[in-house]
């Protein structure tokens, strides 16, 4: 994907690295990547263990209901997706040889075997689904620049939307792995980049549809922005849409693929989008894309999912979601503001990137939340690949040691991705965060970073690391999979309507509840336990009859009516009521 230039990153001349840049503008250094940065960093965690008492009078009651998965009932919402960025993540013995050059610290053999070998691995994490980063063919052409093969390694520039890139494996590769995992009881989605290619693109489709270059693309603002790299190429989308639905239909069609990711949505109008995505849904919908999901038979998911990289949820609403564009969009403000509460954003060093208290995550994003339409699914996230890994913005915030990560240091991975799973919608884990990946060394001020392959829009893309995990990764690793499998017991998680009952600099409590489901989430931010005690009262301001019960489904420990919440920590607790 390609990141707008809010965020722009460092890169090679006027080079637009798949991920990151904005089509036009100078190459940024972020502020640790220059040389008179402070020496400090004041990232700090609270302390407290005052007890909280929730009672009818300070119950904050703001609410999420009816919209997305809010009290919504779509097949969407239950998606826990394992991202897998594919040039870096596992190479499999016998398979294709990896594209050897790209951006990024890992040695770049990833391939579709790979994958394939480690499908029991990825199910075990809790994931029932599988998002690959795009693995269509790349051709190099005459000529060119080192830069353009580290772009051809990631795969955002393709040159035939119709093939299988040799150097991941092959089309059939690709079935093998669809069926495997659908046989597993997991979905897979590709990446599409409907709004780029590399110029050397095959504009003609076996159907003899036609894609017709622009050097012109649509940027976040909607206005036009001209493509700077020698090597890309944008379109005339209106004149390619055949193409482009055609593009959409045959994967799912040869592969039986639930659906897609889509890379720098805003390239695309809503109105351009939802062509596309009633042309998904309606080749997911035949009889004839009927495959075995498990042990059921089942039809592809049809799912449509927007990358739009802003902190502004009405940029979100607006690019994708307005006239019913796609099935959903990643929730990029919810992730900013989770890794200021637990870690920092990648800059640490700018006022209000990190130290940011708990009731922060209500009052600024999902409060936000409710002006989107009543359709828009969020997917939320902490990582991908082209972000800073979370252990590695936890070192860089020196809240942790980079080479020792202590407990805390996995305690915060789970407590993050323990908000992700209370979290009404889909969710979307990164390859490695289940077991705490890092670089070392990487939160040691890098200089030249491009030639270390450790900028912050790549420094991500590490080797996987799926055996011989240490004691402490085996056990993040199953926690993740238990808080992530409560879904499948407790709809309220991924269904319900919010009620926000408590924040304060440390503590974030929500009562969820779907139908007859219901959870009350407690999330402790510092490094002190602490004792949030429900009283009687509450349970008749939400609606509920008297005499409720909670007993703990995961994390702390509930007695009577107060809960334990150990110091950085995710508490799950049901609620029943007579």
């Amino acid at each position: 994907m390609i990141k707008q230039s809010i965020i722009a990153t460092a890169v090679l001349g006027a080079l637009l690295v798949a991920g990151c840049n904005s089509t036009s503008g100078a190459p940024k250094k972020f502020a640790w990547q220059q040389e008179d940065n402070p020496d400090t960093i004041n990232c700090t965690r609270s302390g407290s263990t005052q007890p909280v008492e929730i009672s009818a009078k300070n119950l904050n009651l703001t609410t999420n209901d009816n919209k997305g998965c809010f009290n919504g009932d779509s097949r969407f919402c239950d998606l826990r997706i394992y991202q897998i960025m594919v040039e870096s993540f596992m190479h499999g013995k016998k398979g294709a040889q990896g594209v050897g050059v790209s951006y990024g610290p890992s040695s770049h053999q990833g391939n579709l075997k790979g994958i394939i070998d480690n499908l029991d691995y990825i199910k075990s994490t809790g994931a029932n689904a599988i998002w690959l980063t795009p693995i269509f063919t790349t051709t190099k052409m005459e000529n060119q620049q080192t830069s353009d093969d580290f772009l051809d390694g990631t795969g955002y520039f393709t040159s035939d939307y119709f093939s299988i890139d040799p150097r991941f494996g092959t089309k059939a590769d690709l079935k093998k792995l669809v069926n495997a995992a659908h046989s597993k009881g997991m979905y897979v989605f590709l990446d599409g980049v409907f709004g780029h290619a590399k110029v050397n693109v095959k504009t003609e489709s076996p159907n003899g549809n036609k894609l017709v270059l622009s050097r012109m693309c649509r940027d976040i603002t909607g206005h036009d922005d001209k493509m700077t790299l020698k090597a890309g190429t944008c379109f005339k989308v209106d004149e390619s849409m055949d193409f482009l639905k055609e593009v959409a239909t045959y994967w799912i069609r040869e592969a039986k693929i639930d659906g897609w990711r889509l890379d720098q949505a805003y390239q695309l109008t809503p109105e351009q989008w939802k062509q596309i995505r009633e042309a998904v849904e309606e080749e997911s919908a035949k009889k004839s894309n009927t495959y075995v999901l498990g042990s059921k038979r089942t039809l592809p998911l049809g799912y449509t999912l927007a990358e739009i990289w802003t902190d502004n949820p009405k940029e979100i609403e607006k690019n994708v979601f307005v006239n019913d564009g796609v099935s959903s969009a990643f929730n990029f403000p919810l992730r900013s503001q989770l890794t200021k509460v637990l870690a920092t954003r990648e800059d640490p060093f700018t006022s209000g990137n990190c130290r940011v208290p708990a009731q922060s995550l209500n009052d600024e994003i999902l409060s936000k939340m409710r002006g989107y339409n009543k359709a828009s699914i969020l997917n939320n996230f902490i990582t991908n690949h082209d972000t800073v890994r979370f252990g590695d913005l936890l070192q860089r915030a020196k809240l942790e040691e980079d080479g020792k990560n202590g407990q805390s240091y996995y305690d915060a991975h789970l407590a993050a991705i323990s908000f992700l799973s209370a979290m009404s919608g889909p969710l979307t884990i990164y390859y490695g965060d289940e077991t705490g990946d890092d670089l070392k060394g990487f939160s040691q001020k890098p200089k030249n970073c491009i030639e270390k392959h450790q900028c912050d829009d790549h420094v991500s893309r590490t080797d996987g690391h799926v055996n011989k995990l240490s004691a402490d990764e085996k056990k993040l690793k199953n926690s993740v999979a238990a808080v992530l499998k409560l879904r499948d017991s407790h709809p309220a998680l991924s269904h319900g309507k919010r009620v926000h009952l408590f924040s304060d600099h440390s503590i974030y409590a929500d009562f969820k509840q779907y139908k007859n489901d219901k959870v009350i989430y407690v999330m402790n931010t510092g490094t002190g336990e602490r004792q949030v005690t429900i009283d009687d009262n509450v349970w008749a301001k939400l609606g509920l009859s008297s005499g409720c019960t909670m007993k703990s489904l995961f994390g702390g420990s509930v007695k009577k009516n107060v809960i334990t919440a150990p110091a950085l920590s995710g508490t799950f607790v049901n609620v029943t009521c007579k």
